[in-house]
């Protein structure tokens, strides 16, 4: 009877042309939809209902403290969003073989979390082979990231310290499952795990034995909370891109290193790292330039506080980025990166809106030192600036930046002024011609991009600073 009906029903004629779009459309436009707005989404038509279970609308399988949950009274808790088992079964049995990236967002209740990826795993192994489960769970997953909320309990950033818990006992050991039964992956992120150093030397044992050749790119940012060498990143043959921790790498790693085919080895740091850990020495990057003339090193840090970078002398950095409202740009900065990586510098800029006092006067500012790097550094294709500089200093950084391609500036930091002092190699109508340029902001932006090369360049206003995102490869 119920197919008689199916097979009788016409859709409206004045139905909206929405119901008409192709199904790479809709089903891109689904993809951008959480879990709950895909299933309003889905009651709107038919032809909507039918693209509910299109695959590319869960190519990303994002869980988090809601997903797949239900509310239930707890005695000593009270109301708790808990994993409904049935739904989620039912999720894994109709659309989990279209999962190709799984993301386990920070959360603290760690039960539904646990449970969770306890029955992918399940039916991972299983593949059908009871009445449960279904085959293509876990075959088509790609990419894994799971970030572990260590700060949880910290209130501040003066708790942090005494305040960071790492992931452990038997969640650990449910992403450890995981990881296992995930054989196919090319992109792994375990992001602020903290673990303790007898954990981390074993949790990475079965992505070695099984992802060995196809992985692609990992990333173990803060995995340990003390200085521990993670060997075995050196194990995957063709990975191309590593992120990880400094206090995680050391001279045995750095060797393993040479002998892959990484391109892009990047040091980050966050308000999470710690401090306690010395730098690579030297020799060791001086032997990683001749076997791997290719790898590049990417120096990052990100926090909210005041913090130093954790420097690699003669290491082939490419860039240097620090994220950051509170961490200065020091003079020694500046020559320290034009002494070590005048050969290979590519990048070098702070991202965020300064908290702290900016000096106005010439004498006082970093002009002279950050046109010095512009002159040193060969490969220099991308700066950004966001302390103060003058009118007449972005014109000689366009100017003599051979390779510059892209110049971020504060307009809110650039004082309108020909503050330089005259160069005897200055001509007398060039010395006229940067004096009146100096004095303009229209000016000096359509000379900066003459010099650059493109048909317009503008200073940037601080709302889309605050959220540059800079290509750094």
């Amino acid at each position: 009877m119920f197919e008689d009906e199916e097979e009788d029903y016409r859709e409206p004629e004045n139905q909206s042309p929405w119901t008409k779009l192709p199904d790479l459309i809709i089903e891109k436009i689904f993809s951008y939809l959480t879990m709950r707005e895909r299933y309003y989404a889905s009651m709107v038509c038919r032809r909507w209902h039918e693209a509910f279970y299109l695959p590319y609308a869960w190519h990303i399988f994002t869980f988090d403290e809601r997903t797949l949950t239900r509310r239930r009274f707890n005695y000593y808790s009270g109301w708790q969003f808990t994993l409904d088992h049935l739904r989620a079964q039912l999720c894994l049995a109709t659309i989990g073989r279209n999962f190709r990236v799984l993301v386990f967002k920070p959360m603290t209740n760690f039960y539904n979390m646990y449970e969770f990826m306890n029955m992918i795993s399940y039916y991972a192994e299983q593949q059908g082979a009871d009445r449960v489960t279904v085959k293509g769970i876990g075959e088509n997953i790609k990419t894994l990231r799971y970030t572990f909320p260590c700060n949880m309990l910290a209130r501040d950033e003066s708790q942090q310290a005494s305040r960071l818990y790492g992931t452990g006992g038997k969640l650990l050991e449910a992403v450890k499952r995981l990881m296992g039964n995930l054989k196919h992956l090319k992109r792994l992120e375990l992001i602020d795990l903290m673990l303790d150093n007898s954990e981390a030397v074993t949790l990475l044992d079965d992505v070695c034995c099984e992802c060995c050749t196809t992985l692609k790119y990992l990333s173990l940012l803060n995995f340990t909370k003390a200085k521990c060498h993670l060997l075995h990143v050196g194990v995957f043959l063709n990975l191309q891109v590593l992120v990880i921790s400094p206090h995680n790498i050391g001279e045995e790693v750095v060797e393993l290193l040479s002998n892959t085919k990484l391109r892009h080895l990047h040091l980050s740091q966050t308000r999470f790292s710690t401090d306690a850990v010395q730098p690579v020495p030297a020799k060791v990057w001086s032997n990683l330039k001749k076997r791997a003339p290719n790898l590049r090193v990417h120096l990052t840090l990100e926090t909210k506080g005041d913090r130093q970078l954790m420097w690699q002398e003669c290491a082939p950095v490419a860039s240097i980025l620090i994220t950051s409202p509170h961490c200065k740009l020091e003079p020694l900065m500046l020559t320290r990166a034009v002494e070590w990586y005048r050969d290979t510098l590519e990048l070098f800029g702070h991202i965020g809106i300064p908290r702290f006092h900016q000096a106005k006067s010439f004498n006082e500012r970093l002009d002279p030192l950050l046109l010095m790097m512009t002159k040193e550094c060969k490969h220099l294709n991308t700066l950004i600036i966001r302390e103060r500089v003058s009118t007449a200093t972005t014109i000689l950084i366009a100017q003599h930046g051979k390779r510059l391609e892209k110049l971020y500036i504060r307009r809110n930091a650039v004082i309108l002024k020909c503050d330089w002092p005259r160069n005897p190699s200055w001509t007398k109508d060039y010395h006229k011609w940067f004096k009146k340029t100096s004095k303009s902001y229209n000016l000096t932006e359509k000379e900066v991009a003459k010099f650059l090369r493109k048909s317009d360049w503008c200073m940037i206003e601080d709302k889309e600073f605050k959220h540059l995102s800079p290509n750094l490869y």
